[in-house]
């Protein structure tokens, strides 16, 4: 069973109001021993449950688990406005900036916890690499946290790509970013129903089932994770949706980026060239997941994904 983690973010963002991020950690045998703490941020609709489903009749489906057995400490974590965290109501529009805000708060505590001691309960003091692991919105705020703050030793992103597609049909050819983002809240507004003024959305599953699952995933799984979706802002949902929105930061990452795509459909048009757009990183490593839709921690190959991310990280941090 996972351990629950609670980070007070309410300082770095400033608004004046309480904000905490909750997170679910998972420790190895001898964590420490680990060869890194993994960051783990969830998409769009998602909370860190995407980290970590208990399914009956359906076992391995939890990336914490089978990370923790593999050796590493894992932290899942909700965004503000998502899953357990809390919804910021006296910042402002609750875009990404603000997410990404507090993730890079979350992150810089977690080393600073991990030094002093004081992760988890028990644990001892221990220097240890940080690698950040997103997937979808995940993926895009680890990219924002890593560009603006840094924190991380490497980054894993995974399903989320610079001229996002198969979300939307938007027309990526707008004259500039702003079309584009009012292009997606209008669609987001026939998509969930929601009006303007509304802070945060449900999508309904049925509408993005094909691109999340690829057609290979049971339908009690699916059920299972329709059950636990999470409220996403509104704002977010439209911006993670829009063509090239996190185009300005991928050239400033400098540390090693592994990208990871479903190989049956996912929200790139063209993953062989998602690793150009990385250009301040002299080590991007690109991985198609067998068979697997968008969500890969639901495919049939989300084992194969998981190890080869296992073995990865040792590459590239020490």
């Amino acid at each position: 069973m996972p351990l629950s983690l609670t980070f007070d973010v309410s300082e770095a963002v400033g608004s004046g109001e309480r904000l905490t991020q909750a997170a679910w950690a998972f420790l190895p045998e001898r964590p420490t021993d680990a060869p890194a703490i993994l960051v783990c941020l969830a998409g769009g609709l998602y909370d860190k449950h995407y980290w970590h489903m208990e399914i009956p009749g359906h076992p391995g489906y939890s990336f914490g688990e089978h990370m923790a057995a593999a050796g590493y400490i894992v932290i899942a974590v909700d965004h503000l406005g998502v899953g357990d965290s809390t919804d910021p109501i006296g910042s402002g529009s609750v875009g990404l900036e603000l997410l990404a805000t507090g993730d890079a708060e979350v992150v810089r505590q977690i080393r600073a916890r991990a030094a002093a001691g004081g992760l988890v309960d028990r644990l001892p003091p221990m220097q240890l690499p940080v690698v950040g692991v997103g997937h979808s919105m995940g993926s895009c705020l680890t990219t924002m946290v890593q560009a603006r703050e840094g924190g991380y030793d490497a980054v894993a992103l995974l399903g989320y790509g610079v001229q996002i597609t198969n979300v939307h049909e938007q027309d990526a050819d707008a004259d500039d970013l702003e079309a584009r983002l009012q292009q997606s809240l209008e669609i987001a507004y026939q998509v969930t129903g929601a009006k303007p003024g509304d802070s945060f959305v449900v999508a309904p599953r049925s509408y993005l089932a094909d691109m999340f699952y690829g057609g290979e995933v049971p339908q009690e799984v699916m059920d299972a994770d329709t059950a636990v979706q999470s409220r996403v802002p509104l704002r977010c949902a439209a911006e993670v949706t829009t063509p090239g929105f996190v185009e300005q930061y991928t050239p400033k990452l400098e540390v090693p980026v592994f990208l990871a795509f479903g190989a049956a459909i996912d929200v790139s048009p063209n993953p062989y060239g998602e690793p150009a757009n990385y250009t301040g990183s002299r080590d991007v490593t690109l991985y198609l997941v067998p068979k697997a839709g968008h969500c890969h921690n639901f495919g049939s190959h989300r084992g194969a994904l998981w190890d080869r991310i296992a073995a990865w990280v040792p590459t590239v941090v020490r």
